[in-house]
């Protein structure tokens, strides 16, 4: 295929003539305005307009690659400039997201030469007969130079030189400073992006705050702008911190799982890496916040610097645990509700079968509750239950888990504690109970309790089982006259 292929350094650059000296210079005079941004769109324009005009072709255009497989490649007509209104070929239907089939050897030679950022030259006339041939007089070109637009490290779209009146052939000083024109353009794109990425920042922080981050693994230094470590601070400033300074700002609880999940991360197991920690700020105060950032997986390959985004997200963490406190705490008594007393109970099962640790559980019930609510009524009744947890919790230890499972039926988990040793804190707790009257006003209200208790070291037993142990043993209590504690 008379098509000539190349990276950059693989031409031979003689001495600039004049030809080469205008395109140098005009090439110059439009990168400052392109890496600079004063309007990238129309400063990509007058480049085009400036190279078509010294070099007197026909067409100069650019197509930016949208999608790109082993099947087709779509591409889309961006920038056009044109000598002559007949060759306008930008807005006609087929130039419009326009998809072609890289099934096709020639076509799929040149796709795989730009994606690798090579230029392509070539005459029309000296190609073989081909699609491509028939493609290409279809249009009238003659002769074609097309560099590719890389941009961080992808092939982004394609600068090409149409000339549709000379058989031209390129030197190797023009391709080469054509090949600056791609540069310039890819900077001016990369800018684009960096300068909407900003704008999009700009307004996600206006709805929540965040920082953003970077961390210099080699030397230990970490930037990061000021708004989640000074909320107040109207001017976002950049902070600097030196690694240790940073990790005493996460709280003591949060710093293994953080150091945990940061090792994966440097060692590639995740691609994303997303902590959520205590961290203290400056005015003293610790938010939740959540530390985000992702890096590209290059093989053989470990960036020296890490970038990502601190979010602080206070506010949501809050609004989840009220809700989670919400869906497993009792309101009257700030214990926990039956469905989270279970999820223990389970949790200490699989304990069991993972190791020779054992529990006890004990169901309460308060005798004759119902007296209590129609003599004195429901608020009062409330209230004997909210001082019969307060009498029970002075006879718990810290780790034993205290439940509301019913209207006046409770329930406690307790740990590594043999039947012995459950039967005596039961009891202590009945003892406490029909010693201390709940006092309205001058009047002393009198309430036992019985309770059943049940030790489990099977480690086949399931949760059901465990209960009905526990119910069967209140019943014994309640049949052999209440204001007892009865264990199996």
């Amino acid at each position: 295929m008379a098509i000539n292929t190349g990276p950059l350094s693989s031409i031979e650059l003689n001495q600039l003539d004049d030809f080469s000296h205008e395109l140098l210079a005009e090439v110059l005079s439009r990168a400052e305005a392109l890496v600079t941004g004063y309007g990238w769109l129309d400063s990509t324009e007058a480049l085009l307009k400036e190279i078509g005009t010294i070099t007197q072709v026909s067409r100069v255009w650019i197509f930016q690659t949208l999608e790109l497989n082993n099947d087709y490649i779509l591409q889309d007509y961006v920038f056009e400039w044109t000598r002559d209104d007949k060759y306008i070929q930008i807005g006609l239907p087929h130039f419009n997201h326009f998809k072609s089939n890289i099934d096709n050897q020639e076509y799929s030679v040149l796709v795989e030469s730009r994606k690798k950022g090579e230029y392509q030259t070539l005459i029309t006339d000296n190609l073989p007969q081909s699609w491509l041939k028939s493609y290409l007089q279809s249009q009238k070109i003659l002769s074609m130079l097309t560099i590719p637009i890389i941009v961080d490290n992808q092939w982004w779209g394609t600068l090409g030189l149409d000339d549709c009146e000379r058989a031209f052939e390129w030197s190797a000083t023009e391709i080469a400073l054509l090949k600056a024109a791609s540069f310039f353009i890819s900077s001016a794109i990369t800018r684009e992006h960096l300068v909407a990425r900003k704008r999009q920042l700009s307004v996600l922080k206006q709805n929540t705050t965040c920082s953003t981050w970077e961390f210099d693994l080699r030397r230990g230094h970490l930037w990061s702008t000021s708004e989640v470590f000074l909320p107040e601070c109207e001017t976002p400033f950049t902070m600097h911190f030196v690694s240790r300074d940073w990790i005493r700002r996460l709280h003591p609880d949060f710093r293994q799982d953080f150091f945990h999940q940061a090792k994966r991360f440097l060692n590639q197991q995740d691609e994303i890496f997303r902590c959520v920690v205590k961290m203290l700020i400056n005015n003293g105060e610790c938010r939740w916040i959540e530390i985000s950032a992702n890096s590209p997986k290059i093989k053989n390959h470990k960036d020296d610097v890490l970038v990502g985004v601190f979010w602080d997200i206070t506010q949501r963490k809050e609004t989840e645990l009220r809700l989670e406190l919400e869906a497993t705490t009792d309101p009257l008594t700030g214990l926990f509700n039956r469905r989270k007393f279970e999820q223990e109970v389970e949790s200490a099962l699989v304990e069991i079968e993972q190791s020779d640790r054992y529990f006890s559980l004990a169901i309460i019930d308060i005798d004759f509750f119902k007296q209590i609510n129609d003599t004195y009524g429901h608020i009062v009744g409330d209230k004997v239950l909210c001082y019969f947890t307060l009498l029970c919790q002075q006879s718990l230890r810290d780790h034993d888990c205290f439940a509301r499972i019913g209207g006046e039926e409770f329930a406690l988990l307790l740990k590594d504690t043999s039947e012995d040793e459950a039967f005596a804190i039961c009891t202590r707790i009945r003892e406490l109970v029909k010693a201390n009257h709940y006092m309205l006003e001058q009047t002393g209200i009198t309430f036992t309790i019985s309770i059943g208790c049940t030790t489990v070291r099977d480690k086949s037993v399931l949760i059901e089982h465990a209960f009905e142990k526990a119910d069967t043993a209140l019943y014994q209590a309640k049949l052999s006259g209440r204001d007892q504690v009865i264990a199996i």
